[in-house]
């Protein structure tokens, strides 16, 4: 693989895909910065350089902060990696005055902007003709009765710039018209009308979702995976513990037409969800960011940190082919998933075995670098205390 000369790097945020991301530096000899708002098995990993603690993108302060660091640690010219939502339009927005001083694999917020807005991301998908969940409200106006919706129905935000209780927890589930005016209202106090959307439940499991996850120049992929979120953790609106590379062609096409229709250029995961109903993907989200299983890559043999460097010093490696088969997990939200199959179903099904396997590539524990692994369960408890 190529190996990027670039001088350190910084990540802003985040926790697992963080934790992947400073172990595919360090393991490069690479330098790594990590600035966190709140405490993350990422700070722990023996190849943070410099664990820098500050008060988030949200801050007024927080250019100063990161341009205070850089200044007082050496790390100007560095590799600048965001790694949650509120990071990425933290750089996004700042774009002109962090390219002064740092080195980027992303964009303004101005091309970042309609793949982050849920609104904006379903009438591009439109325009390209991408399937998603039918919308039955985009936040201004319902454009359907109440009595036309087929329940559930999922209310999102539009975009995840505020922090509120409809952003954290990413999605409401609405079960019946009283239900759906209830949680309409609250969307509307906290996001605003036009920040979030409302949209039908695709049923399915994590047998049924899928994602794209790529690094792309300008409208060109460099290397790109397909892979099943085979579990969920809660079960409708939480985060996969399992995932494996599979190849899926129709997410692959439909990921790479909606990513050269905008000229992406950078990291990126596309999500989508195989509606049985009538057996067509539908987009759900596009993540310009770092994700949480981005260590699959490495796997699979796509490294995608070092390979992001390698195309931020202009170094692009020749086109990479992904080896399927490989899995990713995340040790304990699985052992819950399956407690949960198990009182749904009460039985383990074929996607439940396999993410027993010892072969799948832990989240957490490493035995170059333990000590992550060690700190989950005191970090969780600390948090709900």
């Amino acid at each position: 693989m190529t190996e990027p000369q670039i001088a350190g790097a910084i990540i802003l945020g985040g926790s697992y895909g963080s934790l992947s991301v400073a172990r595919s530096f360090g393991r490069q000899g690479i330098g790594v910065s990590y600035f966190s708002a709140v405490r993350s098995v990422a700070q722990y990993c023996r190849y943070v350089t410099h664990h820098v603690p500050w008060q988030g993108p949200g801050d007024p302060k927080a250019l100063d902060v990161l341009f205070a660091a850089a200044d007082r640690l050496g790390m100007n010219g560095w590799l600048l990696l965001p790694s949650g939502d509120a990071e990425v339009q933290f750089v996004a927005r700042n774009f002109d005055a962090l390219a002064a001083r740092f080195t980027l694999v992303t964009e303004d917020w101005a091309a970042l902007e309609q793949l982050n807005n849920k609104a904006q991301l379903y009438r591009l998908a439109d325009t390209l003709g991408i399937d998603y969940p039918r919308v039955y409200a985009d936040g201004i106006a319902a454009d359907r009765p109440v009595d036309e919706m087929r329940f559930p129905v999922v209310i999102k935000p539009s975009s995840t710039e505020k922090s509120n209780p409809l952003t954290k927890a990413k999605a409401w589930k609405a079960d019946n018209a009283a239900e759906y005016a209830e949680k309409y209202a609250l969307a509307t106090q906290y996001m605003g009308p036009g920040g979030f959307v409302a949209q039908e439940l695709i049923p399915g499991d994590g047998e049924s979702q899928f994602s794209y996850a790529g690094l792309w120049n300008h409208g060109v992929e460099v290397c790109g995976l397909t892979a099943r979120r085979a579990r969920q953790f809660p079960a409708e609106f939480g985060t996969s513990p399992f995932v494996e590379t599979t190849a899926q062609p129709r997410v692959l096409a439909e990921a790479q037409a909606l990513l050269k229709a905008v000229d992406y250029h950078g990291l990126v995961e596309v999500e989508f969800k195989l509606d049985a109903r009538d057996d067509r993907l539908k987009l759900l989200d596009v993540n310009t960011r770092i994700w949480a299983w981005i260590g699959l890559g490495a796997a699979a043999g796509l490294d995608f940190p070092v390979l992001a460097a390698a195309m931020a010093l202009g170094r692009l490696p020749e086109k990479l082919e992904p080896a399927y088969g490989a899995s990713w997990v995340r040790a304990i939200p699985n052992a819950l998933s399956l407690v949960q199959s198990l009182q749904r179903t009460k039985r383990l099904g074929y996607a439940a075995m396999r993410s027993l396997s010892p072969r799948s590539v832990p989240a957490l524990f490493a035995l170059d670098d333990p000590l992550p692994a060690l700190m989950e369960l005191p970090i969780q408890v600390l948090r709900r205390l």
